[in-house]
């Protein structure tokens, strides 16, 4: 079990699809006004505009500049060339070509100019600062021509004199969008690959960053569409970090293929992550020391995943984390973590998806949790779900230093989904209350007679679905209030990999499953339960197959009794425990940023 300092963040997101215009929209409430709590409402601009989509251009009317190693040829008089640097001041399209050593492409063309720029086959490099900076534009669009291949690069070495210098391979102070069919590599040697002070845009071609250290910042917003995007970054992989203007501060990912290694986050944003499609791998956290973060996707507000298939991990910290609240309506994620691999410090919901977590200290951790739908299935290393508020509600110590734990107002609501949990820990730890409506459950946890699994210190509140836990006796729990037909069997211990069977008093199978650790206690909840007798089995064959380790249809035949016992309650206790008497759950880890 752990408890961690929450921030007092509420967020509402609801992501509308249309065909011309896409927003998202967050309720941040305030829960700390003394006149009771308010709302305000942010809209976050995800749409594309024309600009982003403009890929061609009039041939009889484009500048062409041509790059020539050491010179660079042009006749336009909107471009200038001093020494090598290129710069563009007014709007339109420009055609670049070749390659140019110690150089540099300025753009300078005024508030309203969009510029248009097509790299068509070209090297650029710059020994002494960016490849590419945009000091002044309305908008500036990249198109990667149909087959090429295009390389920026920097120093390792910049002469700086100011926070507004830029420090990126590509450094933008207006919109920047890439666009277009071809490819580009940028290595950044100083610093980051591409720094956008508003928005960064990127709607096609293959993409390479390389970095030593944050890949792609955009101070606004990321958005991602349509792009084979690779990133090497010694830092962070993408960036966002406009948190003092509303709606700002964000990264959207619409489709794509995003590959991201990250020395600390994979993603991080000020507000929100969104992903609503794509192929999206990310390794983070292999540089991250304690006091650094170095989690998968990182939000302060809310990170919200709609679809896309996302295999996320970190070395280190959560796979996901959000510092607010956190939403899985759809998509395939694969998820392994260090520390939590689902977090969120207020609210996390799953409305549906297919999650597996491979690999974690704990899988979900909020202080409120609610799962509706989706196919869940956990590993952990101490708690499989733990819910905790702001604070650990302890109360007189007892032996050893540990209190009983009192109810710290933290929920878990289950309303639906298949969950399955294997953890070392507790299997289910919600320092507040449990209910269940609907929905399967299926915990292995401890073997271990500190933990359960299945622990709450409120109440759990049992009305529908179907519940198989089975572990250690020692801190065994079952619902505290059940409208369905619940039982908790203490045997004697079991061994990993035992057939174990509860049969009814016609022989016909209720439940089997086969252990996955050696354990002592079995709660069974099903409205296929009634009153009546039945039998635990353990041995014995099963004449159908078992989906993950468990099988509740087919007969089971031989074995030998391990008890008999009988149900005439919806509560039913059988044998004697240890019972609660202090707080299941491992040690807190060390908190990160």
């Amino acid at each position: 079990m752990k408890t961690r300092m929450k921030k007092g963040w509420v967020v509402l997101i609801s992501l509308l699809l249309g065909a011309c215009s896409t927003s998202a929209v967050i309720t941040d409430e305030n829960e700390n006004n003394e006149e009771g709590s308010t709302q305000t409402t942010t809209t976050l601009d995800v749409a594309w505009s024309d600009m982003d989509g403009l890929t061609t251009y009039d041939a009889t009317t484009v500048v062409t500049i041509a790059l020539n190693e050491t010179s660079v040829d042009e006749t336009s008089e909107n471009v200038d060339v001093d020494n090598k640097v290129i710069t563009i001041t007014s709007g339109g399209d420009y055609l670049i070509q070749g390659s140019l050593d110690d150089g540099q492409l300025v753009v300078d063309a005024g508030d309203d100019a969009n510029v248009h720029l097509i790299f068509d086959n070209i090297a650029l490099t710059n020994e002494d600062g960016a490849a590419l900076v945009v000091l002044n534009a309305d908008a500036v669009v990249i198109t990667l021509a149909q087959g090429s291949e295009n390389t920026l690069s920097d120093g390792s070495f910049y002469t700086l004199s100011g926070d507004d210098d830029p420090d990126a391979t590509i450094y933008a102070k207006d919109d920047l969008t890439i666009n277009g069919e071809g490819s580009l590599t940028i290595n950044g040697n100083y610093n980051h690959g591409i720094h956008g002070t508003n928005e960064v845009n990127l709607v096609g071609g293959e993409i390479v960053v390389n970095a030593s250290a944050d890949g792609i910042k955009g101070k606004d917003s990321v958005k991602i569409k349509e792009t084979v995007l690779t990133i090497n970054a010694a830092h962070d992989g993408i960036q966002s970090t406009n948190a003092e203007e509303e709606g700002k501060g964000f990264v959207y990912i619409e489709s794509g293929e995003v590959d991201i290694v990250a020395g600390l986050d994979g993603i991080q944003a000020e507000t929100q992550v969104l992903v609503s499609g794509g192929d999206i791998n990310i390794k983070a956290g292999a540089k991250a020391s304690e006091d650094e973060s170095g989690k998968g996707i990182k939000a302060v507000l809310d990170v919200q995943i709609e679809d896309g298939k996302l295999d996320v991990s970190s070395l280190i910290d959560d796979a996901l984390h959000s510092n607010g609240t956190l939403t899985i309506d759809g998509g395939i994620l694969t998820l392994n973590a260090g520390d939590d691999a689902i977090h969120a410090d207020r609210t996390l919901t799953l409305n549906g998806g297919e999650i597996d977590i491979e690999s974690s200290y704990e899988g979900l951790e909020a202080q409120d949790i609610n799962i509706t739908s989706g196919d869940v299935s956990i590993v952990a290393d101490d708690d499989g779900i733990n819910t905790s508020a702001s604070t650990t509600a302890a109360v007189a110590a007892g032996p050893g230093g540990q209190g009983m734990m009192q109810d710290d107002g933290s929920t878990l609501n289950i309303a639906g989904g298949y969950i399955l949990i294997d953890a070392a820990g507790d299997g289910v730890d919600s320092n507040g209350t449990i209910t269940m409506s609907d929905g399967t459950l299926i915990v292995f946890g401890p073997s271990t007679n500190n933990e359960a699994s299945i622990d709450y210190n409120g109440s759990f509140t049992l009305s529908g679905g179907t519940i198989l836990a089975v572990g250690s006796s020692g801190m065994a729990q079952q619902a505290s209030a059940s409208s369905i037909h619940t039982v908790m069997i203490n045997t004697s211990t079991f061994s990993e990999g035992n057939l174990v069977a509860i049969l009814d008093d016609a022989g016909e199978l209720v439940v089997a499953f086969e252990a996955r650790k050696s354990a002592s206690n079995i709660v069974f909840a099903s409205e296929s339960l009634s009153d009546g007798s039945y039998s635990l089995m353990s041995g014995g064959m099963l004449n159908s197959s078992l989906d993950d380790s468990v099988s509740m249809e087919g007969s089971y035949t031989g074995g030998s009794t391990l008890l008999a016992f009988t149900i005439n309650s919806e509560i039913t206790m059988v044998g004697t425990s240890q019972g609660k008497t202090m707080p299941g759950g491992g040690q807190p880890r060390p908190g990160r940023k």
